[in-house]
């Protein structure tokens, strides 16, 4: 190997959070085949006391695999799988990470917001909150939307009655004609709010019709015209629940009024990626599963 490549080889390793021993001894059984500890202890002078947690720590991060003879035998794992082992080894630790530091904040935050150690002021909670009636829950979306800079995944439920209050969510339409304008993926899954038993032809119909004079009724209100980073489709059954991912990491449940349910009571706002991320591959598995039911572009 050259001086060169193996130059690469240690800085690549080093950021992938490989200890000084680590890649010491991984260089070392590049070049042979099947080596004991004791063999690779002195090929890579990485002390005899520690070269077992060395190599342990390399079979977890996907670089060499054991052979569990007498002795124990430790073999390379081809390079480029190896590097990819580590990539995802990395990823998965990030993740992780990531998933502690959001929920040790949650708490926090809640700790904090209860807490008479600071000066009381008005601030708005990052990892958790709910708003309660529509102007509230406009209110939480347009702050959002104001920090979004990706992606938005939405779901809504169609009535007969949600035409007639279409013009009242004004403020809230018109923040998605925006994101949309600064080139933030919009894709927008309208369900019809029945149960899951079978549907009669009659009623898809129905429902077909319905759903054209809701699309009809969203160019006249907000002058929608056709953008590649917009994307509508209908299913015809319900979803349990209503929700909106925005970015991949915050959540927005929403739920429907008991006593006027063509209208949201209450909102719940989590940011929480690995739910984001549950909840996208949910999204996507019904939004590729209805792909033929029903698909207009605003």
């Amino acid at each position: 190997m050259s001086n060169n490549l193996t130059y690469e080889l240690k800085e690549f390793l080093k950021s992938g959070k490989l200890s000084n021993y680590e890649i010491k001894a991984y260089l070392a059984m590049l070049e042979f085949n099947d080596l004991t500890a004791k063999e690779i202890s002195q090929k890579s002078r990485v002390p005899a006391g520690r070269i077992y947690e060395v190599l342990e720590e390399l079979k977890i991060k996907g670089l060499i695999e054991i052979q569990e003879s007498r002795p124990k035998k430790y073999r390379k794992i081809h390079p480029n799988k190896a590097l990819y082992n580590l990539i995802s080894h990395f990823a998965d630790e990030n993740r992780k990470r990531m998933t502690y530091l959001t929920n040790q904040a949650k708490n926090l935050e809640s700790q904090l917001k209860n807490s008479k150690l600071f000066t009381k002021e008005d601030s708005s909670r990052i990892f958790w909150s709910t708003a309660f009636g529509w102007k509230s829950v406009f209110d939480l979306y347009l702050k959002k939307f104001s920090e979004m800079q990706e992606e938005l995944l939405m779901t809504g439920f169609i009535d007969n009655n949600t035409i007639k209050i279409l013009h009242f969510a004004k403020p809230f339409y018109l923040g998605i004609k925006r994101l949309i304008d600064r080139g933030i993926s919009v894709k927008y899954l309208w369900c019809f709010d029945h149960d899951q038993r079978a549907i009669s032809e009659d009623l898809k119909i129905k429902n077909e019709t319905l759903y054209d004079k809701l699309m009809k009724r969203f160019k006249e209100l907000y002058d929608f015209t056709p953008n590649p980073n917009l994307e509508v489709k209908f299913i015809h059954n319900r979803i349990p629940t209503y929700f909106d991912i925005l970015d991949k990491r915050r959540i927005i449940i929403k739920l429907q009024d008991p006593l006027q349910p063509h209208r949201i009571f209450s909102a719940l706002n989590v940011l929480d990626p690995n739910l984001a991320r549950e909840l996208r591959n949910k999204f996507f598995e019904i939004w590729l599963f209805v792909a033929n039911e029903g698909n207009i572009s605003l």
